[in-house]
């Protein structure tokens, strides 16, 4: 059976480390999955930062919940711990229950082998909570747990209308397989624009475009980007009506166009990378290298050979050209890290 693929997209957690939403969306991405947590409760460690990144870029999501549930109240917990994280940011998008082999292998040390009727009645009382807050209810599985762990029909009779993100790793899906899966998570080795090293991709058979809706919500100011705003100002940058730019922390048309004006960069100075840019924007660049990677450089307003090779190192972590020059891509990139 052919079904037509809508978009592609990756899944990404805190597993893939800091991440260039912009850069997945640039590079024709239209939906990204997003861990909102696991457990008990746990937020996924990158999910605020990447969820911002997604909200304000308007780059759709397929968030998801990993279970280490062994009963039906654990699982309707869960649900309730990824609606809340969901509507931080949306009223309505999809929200997946991600229950695994290491899901299974938690219940076991809890002393409960994990059946068909109780992933079945788990996944029923995850999706529930997920469809009765006004979301849209997906599960996650593979061939084995459709089989064996998950009766579908039971699932569908209960929830009503749901989705299936199917797990096969291969080139091609049988009748069987292509009719069930909505969104299929066809390898967990891909290559994509913005993350590095190798990542989950999926393809969406089930086109949830007009389906999703932000959380109306007043604005929080970015600080990262008040920051660059403040800096800007000090260094005497202005829009292009000759005015300051108003520090709202929003990434709007004239910060954008004063954006498209800085470029910091070392000097040179026969075949040394010598002091260059200086400036309020460099110290809060340098800043911003030293908080994404985690380092120490002087934050001295001063562009030489150190700040260039730390803006390298940044721009490999974000899958961006590593030219050792901070403009506006960059700059942008580390708006939400």
């Amino acid at each position: 059976m052919h079904r037509e693929v809508r978009y592609e997209g990756p899944d990404i957690s805190a597993h893939q480390g800091t991440v260039d939403i912009k850069g997945i969306r640039d590079a024709g991405y239209r939906r990204i999955g997003l861990r909102a947590g696991y457990g008990n409760n746990n937020v996924d460690e990158r999910y605020v930062v990447n969820a911002q990144a997604c909200y304000h870029l308007g780059v759709d999501v397929l968030l998801y919940w990993f279970s280490y549930a062994y009963n039906e109240a654990m699982a309707a917990r869960e649900a309730k711990y990824a609606i809340a994280q969901a509507a931080k940011y949306w009223k309505k998008c999809p929200i997946a229950f991600d229950f695994e082999y290491d899901s299974m292998n938690y219940a076991r040390k809890n002393g409960v082998s994990v059946n068909r009727g109780l992933g079945t009645d788990m996944a029923i009382a995850f999706l529930g909570q997920i469809r009765d807050a006004g979301y849209i209810p997906v599960l996650y599985a593979n061939r084995d747990y459709l089989h064996h762990f998950f009766d579908l029909g039971r699932i569908r009779a209960m929830v009503g209308p749901m989705y299936v993100w199917y797990a096969r790793y291969t080139s091609s899906l049988s009748q069987e397989e292509a009719e069930n899966a909505d969104i299929w998570q066809f390898t967990s080795n891909g290559r994509v624009n913005g993350v590095t090293g190798r990542v989950d991709q999926n393809r969406f058979y089930t086109d949830f475009s007009g389906e999703d809706v932000k959380e109306e919500r007043e604005e929080v100011p970015n600080l990262n980007i008040r920051n660059f705003q403040k800096a800007a100002n000090e260094d005497g940058y202005r829009d292009r009506q000759g005015m300051q730019l108003v520090e709202d922390g929003a990434d709007g048309p004239k910060t954008r166009y004063v954006r498209q004006q800085v470029i910091l960069q070392a000097g040179r100075s026969g075949k040394k990378y010598v002091v260059g840019s200086k400036g309020y924007i460099v110290r809060w660049w340098q800043s911003r290298c030293n908080e994404v990677l985690g380092h120490n450089q002087d934050v001295d307003g001063r562009y030489g050979a150190r700040t260039r090779s730390e803006t390298m190192v940044l721009q490999r972590r974000l899958s961006l050209k590593a030219d050792g020059i901070a403009g506006y891509n960059s700059i942008q990139a580390v708006f939400y890290q």
